[in-house]
C-alpha cells in the first residue's frame, strides 16, 4: 500500500469518524438526510452560476444594439430585435442568441453601462469579478457561497479565475485536467504525490502514530475555529469520495463540458455556486466582428441547453471588459472601460434592460430603488452588480463597502 497526503487525510477522517467528530458516523445518508431535512424547514435556497468570459467580449454583437448612435459603428448585417421586452443585436451568424432570449428574455436582464475604470485586462476582471481593484476581496461567487456552506463544494470551479480571498475554504477548483476527479478516487497518488513507499514500513507506522495523536488530540480539545474547520472539510470530503461513482468532476476542457458538470453539481446540491469559463480569448484587435460572433453563438448555444435545468438557479454572465465603438485599422475593436453583463433567473423583474449608454458609449447612471436611467448619477460599477447579487440571495451587500449599493428596483 501507498502512502500519501490524501492517505493521511482519510486516516485521520475515520479517526475523527469513529470518535464520532464527523457528522455522529453516520456517513452519507447521515449528512444528505439532514441536509435534506434542513433544506425543506428552510426553503430552496438560490443558488448561482457564474460564466466569465475571459479577453473582453464586444456588447455591440449582441446585447447592445446601438443603431441609433452615429458615434457607433455596429456589426455589418446586424439589425435591432426585441423579443419578451429585451432590446437585442440580431445576425444571421447567431441564431443561438435569438433562440435564447424567445425563450428565457422573460427571466432576463441585461445590466448596460458597467465601469470598470481600467483597460488592463487584470485589474478589469479582479474589479469585475469582485468589486474592487486592489485584490485581496473575495468574488462575488465566493461571497454567494456564504450560504451554502452545508453543500460539499460551496464555491465549485469548474474553470476560469476566482479570488477566494479570506473565504478559500469554501472554493474547489476542479483543474484543468481533473484533479479533483483524480483526488477523490484516489488516483492522483499515481502522479508521485506520494509521500512514502509500501517499502518503508517504520514511516507508515509513523504516520499511523501521528494520525492515531491528532485524533486524540481532536477528542480532547475545546471546540474552536480549527478544530470546526477540519471537522467540516472531512465531512465535505466523505460526502464527495461517495459520489465517485456517481458523478464525474472531470471535463475534456470545451464549454458543453464543463456546463453539464457545473448543472449537475447545482441539480445534485453539491455547489451553492459555480463558475464555469469558456476556453477562448474574447481578446480580438484584429477583424473584431467576424472573431467574436462566431464566440457569442456558441456562448448562446451553451446557455440555451441547459438553461431548462437551471432552477432556482441565477446566471451571471460577465466579461472583464468592452470593446471600442469604432473600429481601429485592422477592422478590430480595442478595450474600452464600460461593459454589459447578463443576468438570467427568478427573484428578478425580468424582459428588461437597465442601464445604457450615453453618446460618447460611456456608461448612464442608475437609480437604485428603480433601476430606471438617472443621469445625475455616475455609472454604475461591479460592485453594485455584486451587492444586488447578495441582497438577491439574502445576504448583506454591506460586507461590499460604501457605494456598493444594490439596484433595489431589480429585485422581483
Amino acid at each position: 500500500m501507498t502512502h500519501s497526503r490524501r492517505t493521511f487525510m482519510s486516516r485521520l477522517g475515520q479517526g475523527l469518524f469513529g470518535l464520532g467528530l464527523v457528522a455522529g458516523g453516520a456517513g452519507l445518508a447521515g449528512l444528505v438526510g439532514r441536509a435534506g431535512q434542513a433544506l425543506a424547514a428552510g426553503g430552496a435556497k438560490r443558488r448561482f452560476l457564474f460564466v466569465v468570459n475571459q479577453g473582453g467580449w464586444d456588447p455591440l454583437c449582441a446585447l447592445a444594439p446601438m443603431f441609433d448612435n452615429a458615434r457607433v459603428v455596429m456589426p455589418v448585417g446586424a439589425t435591432r430585435a426585441t423579443l419578451g421586452g429585451i432590446p437585442f443585436v440580431d445576425h444571421a451568424q447567431r441564431p443561438a442568441v435569438r433562440a435564447f432570449f424567445a425563450a428565457h428574455a422573460a427571466r432576463s436582464v441585461i445590466v448596460h453601462g458597467l465601469s470598470v475604470r481600467s483597460v488592463s485586462h487584470d485589474i478589469c476582471q479582479v474589479t469585475m469579478m469582485t468589486g474592487a481593484p486592489t485584490g485581496g476581496a473575495p468574488d462575488f461567487a465566493t461571497r454567494l457561497a456564504v450560504a451554502g456552506t452545508d453543500a460539499a463544494l460551496p464555491h465549485f470551479v469548474v474553470s476560469g479565475p476566482t479570488y477566494p480571498g479570506a473565504l478559500a475554504s469554501l472554493v474547489a477548483r476542479g483543474g484543468r485536467t481533473g484533479q479533483l476527479q483524480e483526488l477523490i478516487t484516489g488516483s492522483l497518488a499515481e502522479r508521485g504525490d506520494v509521500a512514502v513507499t509500501s517499502a518503508s514500513r517504520p514511516a507508515a507506522r509513523a504516520i499511523e502514530d501521528f494520525v492515531a495523536r491528532r485524533t486524540a488530540a481532536f477528542a480532547a480539545a475545546a471546540p474552536g475555529p480549527r478544530r470546526e474547520a477540519l471537522v467540516t472539510a472531512l465531512g465535505r470530503a466523505a460526502r464527495l469520495e461517495d459520489l465517485q461513482w456517481d458523478m464525474s468532476f472531470a471535463s475534456d476542457g470545451s464549454f458543453t463540458s464543463q456546463l453539464e458538470i457545473a448543472v449537475e453539481a447545482l441539480e445534485r446540491g453539491i455547489a451553492q455556486c459555480v463558475t464555469v469559463s469558456p476556453p477562448v480569448s474574447w481578446d480580438t484587435h484584429t477583424n473584431s466582428d467576424n472573431q467574436q460572433s462566431p464566440l457569442w453563438e456558441a456562448l448562446f448555444a451553451g446557455l440555451g441547453q441547459v438553461m431548462d435545468r437551471l432552477r432556482d438557479v441565477v446566471v451571471v454572465v460577465v466579461s472583464e471588459m468592452g470593446r471600442t465603438p469604432q473600429l481601429n485599422a485592422d477592422q478590430g475593436r480595442d478595450h474600452w472601460p464600460w461593459t454589459s453583463a447578463l443576468v438570467v433567473g427568478d427573484g428578478l423583474t425580468g424582459g428588461r434592460v437597465v442601464g445604457g449608454y450615453d453618446a460618447g458609449y460611456a456608461g448612464r447612471g442608475i437609480d437604485p430603488r428603480t433601476a430606471e436611467i438617472d443621469d445625475q448619477r455616475a455609472a454604475p460599477t461591479p460592485a453594485v452588480l455584486g451587492a444586488t447579487l447578495l441582497a438577491l440571495a439574502g445576504l448583506d451587500p454591506g460586507v461590499l463597502g460604501p457605494g456598493a449599493t444594490p439596484l433595489e428596483g431589480l429585485l422581483a
